[in-house]
């Protein structure tokens, strides 16, 4: 991973605060990107260098991860029954599966989009899921928002105020980030089987109606 930070570290020299924006816009938009470690190594350069300044890198970081993921909202939303169908096919859900996961958004998604911000991987994928589900765009726009103010800051403030210990603060955090994926992941799997199971009851009762 050395190689990686490296290069993080060059790119922000170079480009400074784009640097910032590209790296938060793209992952919380759906690419692949460490915004994590961009926004941290931002911060730790903030501390030992001239070239950035922190309340710059707060206020570019929180205008990127916001965008991007409201970037990935519209694509999610654009692409919704596109998207479904690669879900279904890749995971061999189906329309009582997909069924089950709009009610959990429905009932959880404020949760969820705020505190998928803190977790590496979910950060990435939160927003177009929440656009293909129809999740109502002024509510994730809200929760969207405070959770980037919130994470945001409290990432850079982290990475400034420990710049002195930052290679092992990094190696926590990425550690740490692994660890409550697999927390988060699991807890959703468990709601959305109770949620499933109650969506099947509903589709049940509501067919026995109709006879």
């Amino acid at each position: 991973m050395h190689w990686v930070y490296t290069h993080i570290e060059q790119g922000l020299l170079h480009w400074g605060y784009w640097a910032v924006l590209g790296g938060l816009l793209g992952e919380d938009a759906g690419l692949p990107l460490p915004g994590e470690t961009v926004l941290m190594f931002a911060s730790f350069l903030a501390h030992k260098r001239a070239e950035l300044q922190l309340q710059w890198v707060i206020l570019v970081g929180i205008a990127a991860a916001t965008t991007g993921d409201n970037i990935g909202f519209l694509l999610g939303r654009a692409l919704g029954d596109r998207l479904l169908r690669w879900i279904k096919k890749l995971t061999r859900a189906d329309d009582e599966d997909i069924g089950a996961a709009r009610a959990q958004m429905r009932r959880h998604g404020k949760a969820t989009i705020f505190w998928a911000r803190f977790v590496f991987g979910l950060r990435t994928i939160a927003g177009p899921m929440a656009g293909v589900l129809g999740m109502e765009w002024k509510e994730f726009a809200v929760y969207n928002a405070l959770g980037a103010c919130t994470w945001v800051t409290v990432m850079a403030m982290i990475g400034f105020a420990f710049a002195a210990e930052f290679q092992s603060l990094l190696s926590f955090f990425e550690k740490m980030s692994w660890g409550i994926s697999a927390c988060f992941l699991t807890l959703g799997y468990i709601l959305w089987r109770r949620q499933k199971r109650r969506y099947e009851q509903r589709l049940a009762k509501r067919r026995q109606q109709q006879k």
